[in-house]
């Protein structure tokens, strides 16, 4: 991720419903507490009247954030939100939450003494102290998730190109004989190289511990294995790109929002006139396989060439 750029986690589809239930739930809390010390908080739910005007301006505000939010997520497809235009545009929702609020309370809840102008800038305030506690750690665990993700990588690359100096040095002789006899599976590059949007190389991962890739339109969510553990990485690039960088590997696409590394296939079932990939690790999810892609992939499937060494069976199709 670029240092310009907000933590991709913000911009997640599966992160928005997230991000808005918790606004929702913190800020319903905090305006009930902070109720009895002003005079310009009508919200109850015990007088018809109130409660009813309470329900429209929730279902107001929640409509407003997950007008804003898919906006956002749509934006991001395009260009890269920097800190200070995602700042600018969590002011953007709370300037339109607070204009929301401020009409309700002019039409319906008028407070003598205070007029339209200083009840728009309290209702501001108030809207923004209330929204910047779960943005605020929203924003936190999106970076930590973020940094979580590229140390686990890290630490990956560093121990796989440990592995790899190793095997190169331990090897030499098996590699030569391997070059005067090269096979299919010989040819196929070990390593992988996997670049961002901008072109800049992200990731470096040994093909055997990919298992698939998951696009989320203009990211891939990479999952490989680690010390016996499947993890992921989140890389802002397009699927189309990625699939030529792995051209001539092992990695199939199956789905138009997946990848999957054939050699890691145990099954692949029919249900429903559906097909699914099961993988060999069982805390991996099914992986569906689309019509288009489904001819492809059983010739990719048909092509697998297990070494004699190894005991494992090739995928059978049930």
């Amino acid at each position: 991720m670029s240092s310009s750029e907000i933590p991709k986690f913000l911009v997640s589809r599966r992160y928005i419903s997230v991000v808005i239930a918790f606004i929702l739930v913190f800020s319903v809390l905090f305006m009930f507490i902070y109720r009895p010390f002003s005079l310009a908080v009508w919200f109850s739910v015990d007088e018809s009247l109130h409660f009813g005007f309470t329900l429209l301006f929730y279902i107001g505000a929640i409509v407003l954030l997950i007008i804003s939010r898919v906006l956002m997520y749509s934006v991001q497809n395009h260009i890269e939100l920097t800190p200070i235009a995602y700042i600018w545009w969590i002011m953007g929702e709370n300037l339109l939450i607070s204009l929301e609020y401020t009409l309700i309370t002019v039409n319906y809840f008028p407070v003598e003494g205070v007029s339209t102008p200083m009840l728009a800038t309290r209702a501001l305030m108030c809207v923004t102290l209330i929204l910047a506690i779960p943005n605020a750690i929203v924003s936190f665990y999106a970076a930590y998730r973020s940094k979580c993700e590229e140390l686990e990588l890290s630490q990956y690359q560093l121990q796989r190109l440990g592995e790899e100096y190793r095997l190169l040095e331990n090897s030499k002789h098996h590699e030569l004989i391997a070059a005067q006899h090269p096979t299919k599976q010989d040819v196929a590059p070990r390593m992988v190289n996997l670049y961002d949007s901008g072109g800049t190389l992200r990731l470096t991962l040994n093909i055997d511990s990919l298992y698939y890739l998951e696009s989320e339109d203009n990211y891939i969510r990479i999952f490989y294995k680690h010390n016996d553990k499947v993890l992921s990485y989140m890389l802002r690039s397009r699927t189309r790109s990625i699939e030529e960088s792995l051209k001539g590997t092992c990695m199939v696409r199956c789905h138009r929002s997946f990848i999957v590394n054939i050699n890691k296939i145990s099954v692949m079932e029919e249900e429903r006139r559906m097909h699914y990939l099961r993988l060999d690790d069982e805390s991996i999810r099914r992986i569906p396989v689309s019509k288009s892609y489904y001819d492809t992939l059983v010739t990719s499937l048909n092509t697998i060439v297990v070494p004699t060494a190894q005991s494992e069976p090739k995928p059978v199709v049930e």
